[in-house]
């Protein structure tokens, strides 16, 4: 049965959730680490209380390429239903779940492919629960249709995570890199962080809305200093009147089952 508002599992129950299957993934040798919302509720404490608060229907995960067959025997052992035909079919790069009780887990194998791609298996934490948090916040930053629960997410990790100090933070140069080679990847996180600091100045007071201006200030000002690649500096000069980016909504990104919150 699809998991309605009423029905949602806790987030603390999907955190847990997701602890188990990657240490049974690690058990086995398979690094997998948690994206998505349940991620950012995992790092940023402000996204566990009011204003920036949301709830969750699933979580998502991810494992380096070519580790599809190995990572659904885990899912399999755990108790987890798979969704046979969406898996034959994209099983290469995406895979669905089902949890016993009901709730959907999205695996993604390899790169993160919606309005632009991002090569999350390559290099993923050798430890910990989540991707890397610049990694966490492009896959949140790279949407054009932003929605307000990528806005939440966005805000929650501006506002807790530094961008030097102790882990975690917000590597600026992880997040720049990809950037300096995709100008699409550029102008959609470009346009994007500024939606996000006018959504801070909505929601949040004063000393949180500054910490996120400040944070994202430096990673713009990162941006823009960053050298560009010749293939960055070409695209650059079509700007919007060529598509720059992917519908999330074609066959490979739509969900299987009823639209869940991420």
């Amino acid at each position: 049965m699809p998991v309605t508002k009423e029905s949602a599992p806790a987030a603390e129950d999907l955190l847990a959730a997701a602890a188990g299957v990657i240490d049974a993934a690690a058990s086995v040798g398979i690094t997998m680490r948690l994206l998505g919302g349940v991620a950012v509720f995992h790092l940023a404490s402000s996204a566990r209380r009011p204003p920036l608060a949301r709830s969750y229907h699933d979580f998502d995960v991810v494992v380096p390429a070519r580790q599809g067959a190995a990572v659904a025997r885990v899912f399999r052992q755990a108790g987890y239903a798979e969704d046979p035909h969406f898996n034959a079919l994209h099983g290469a790069h995406r895979m669905i779940f089902a949890s016993p009780s009901g709730f959907v887990v999205d695996v993604v194998i390899g790169a993160f492919r919606m309005c632009h791609e991002l090569d999350l298996g390559r290099d993923l934490p050798p430890e910990g629960l989540t991707i890397h948090p610049a990694d966490l916040l492009l896959t949140k930053l790279q949407i054009v249709q932003i929605e307000e629960k990528d806005l939440l997410d966005s805000v929650a990790l501006l506002s807790d995570l530094p961008t030097d100090g102790t882990a975690p933070v917000i590597d600026i140069d992880r997040f720049v890199r990809p950037l300096a080679a995709d100008w699409g990847f550029f102008h959609t996180v470009d346009m994007n962080i500024a939606k996000v600091l006018a959504f801070a100045r909505d929601r949040l007071g004063s000393p949180a809305e500054e910490a996120v201006a400040d944070r994202a200030s430096r990673i713009t000002a990162a941006m823009e200093a960053v050298p560009k690649t010749l293939k960055w500096k070409v695209r650059a000069r079509a700007g919007e009147r060529v598509p720059w980016y992917e519908l999330p909504d074609e066959p490979e990104f739509r969900r299987p089952k009823s639209e869940q919150a991420k």
